[in-house]
């Protein structure tokens, strides 16, 4: 029983000290220290996202702990976005009906250039990233793909803010 009361502070130790190390954010050193995101551009025919989008890149882009969220333009790394496609397809009919499409995938694709604000240097240029969701239509198709549009500008948020924080050459 003496052993369990000698062991007890070893094992906490041990068990408490594998978070110690931890850090929140990618981990990579960025080349900025801060970000200004541009209102996204959109050069499709996706209904309302490029705000929607702007706001959920800022905020995920804020989660690194060594980015600033720039206001201006300018001493700053510069992220321009473009919304160039969005796209719905037929993925499920009614049995009954054919010509009424119950489900739909619904993608979108967006160009991205980030380059320093101070000395022009591109880090990267019309990098194109995409993504999709599929949208259920129970009765209206477009009360459902209004609700689905945060869900599909949020995965490509994730996905634009790792191609910015992830360490390049």
């Amino acid at each position: 029983m003496k052993k369990v009361f000698l062991l007890a502070p070893l094992l906490a130790a041990l068990l408490s000290s594998g978070c110690m190390h931890y850090a929140r954010g990618s981990g990579s050193h960025l080349a900025f220290a801060r970000i200004y995101v541009a209102p996204v551009r959109n050069d499709s025919l996706a209904p309302q996202a490029q705000a929607l989008l702007t706001k959920q890149v800022r905020r995920k882009l804020a989660d690194e702990p060594n980015l600033e969220i720039a206001a201006e333009p300018e001493s700053a790394a510069i992220l321009e976005i473009t919304i160039v496609k969005f796209e719905q397809t037929v993925a499920s009919t009614d049995t009954n009906d054919t010509i009424n499409a119950k489900s739909f995938n619904v993608q979108m694709s967006v160009t991205c250039t980030l380059k320093d604000g101070q000395t022009g240097k591109i880090y990267f240029k019309d990098h194109k990233l995409s993504d999709s969701v599929e949208c259920h239509a129970v009765a209206d198709y477009q009360e459902a793909k209004h609700q689905i549009m945060p869900k599909l500008t949020e995965k490509l948020a994730t996905r634009i803010c790792e191609a910015v924080c992830n360490p390049w050459e």
